[in-house]
């Protein structure tokens, strides 16, 4: 069992007036656990090592999705061209693509815990629209209502670490950068957050999470004995 433990530790690098945590999806909450899936698309459309995930995520096409210049689905059906993949079987190419992604459960427990405390929390990610539209991630997984305000690229126009992008979340939230926590999994993002007068962490694992909390003195999970 899990509990919220408020962490006071009285330093200097204490941040007192944090009142929004704002973080990443993919590679954060979302995480590729097993590369088996996308390994044996690799074999089957004859790409080498990490093919069909550059073919994906490097594409002109996911990123011209990401801005919200064509739909999830074009570039899917695009991605599936490029790739010889059978476009009737679309569907199953997405399924496939992500079948080893896993969602952080305790990691959603403790944003839910967050709020619960008074902390506002955000989403704040690259991604394209969905499809179909108004069928959210975050409906399908049972998340809707998990944060306060949610931004996605394809609606801002613009990708993380645009400041445009941080600037949505914070005008969602309602706060100041200096009200702001941001946790990525990109370096280049946390960097994009921290020019743009935010806090923020680099996103490696959750202990190291809790830990940097602890040391700005806000709730963290702990394991029971």
């Amino acid at each position: 069992m899990r509990r919220l433990v408020d962490t006071d530790h009285g330093t200097e690098n204490v941040a007192p007036t944090i009142r929004a945590a704002i973080f990443d999806w993919g590679g954060v909450i979302q995480r590729t656990e097993d590369y088996g899936p996308r390994q044996q698309l690799d074999e089957e459309l004859g790409l080498p090592p990490g093919g069909i995930e550059r073919a994906v995520f490097d594409s002109v096409f996911w990123r011209e999705a990401s801005l919200g210049a064509c739909s999830a689905a074009e570039a899917w059906s695009a991605i599936a061209e490029s790739v010889g993949y059978p476009p009737d079987r679309l569907a199953q190419l997405v399924e496939r693509f992500f079948a080893g992604d896993r969602i952080d459960d305790v990691l959603l427990r403790w944003i839910r815990a967050l709020g619960a405390q008074g902390l506002r929390t955000g989403l704040l990610s690259n991604a394209p629209g969905e499809s179909p539209p108004g069928v959210s991630a975050l409906s399908r997984w049972g998340m809707e209502g998990l944060f306060d305000a949610q931004v996605f690229s394809y609606q801002v126009g613009a990708l993380k670490p645009d400041p445009r992008m941080y600037q949505a979340i914070l005008d969602a939230l309602g706060v100041s950068p200096s009200e702001a926590l941001f946790v990525d999994d990109s370096a280049e993002n946390v960097q994009g957050a921290l020019q743009a007068g935010m806090d923020a962490i680099l996103f490696v694992a959750r202990d190291v999470l809790w830990r940097e909390f602890a040391r700005r003195g806000l709730p963290i999970l702990l394991q029971e004995s």
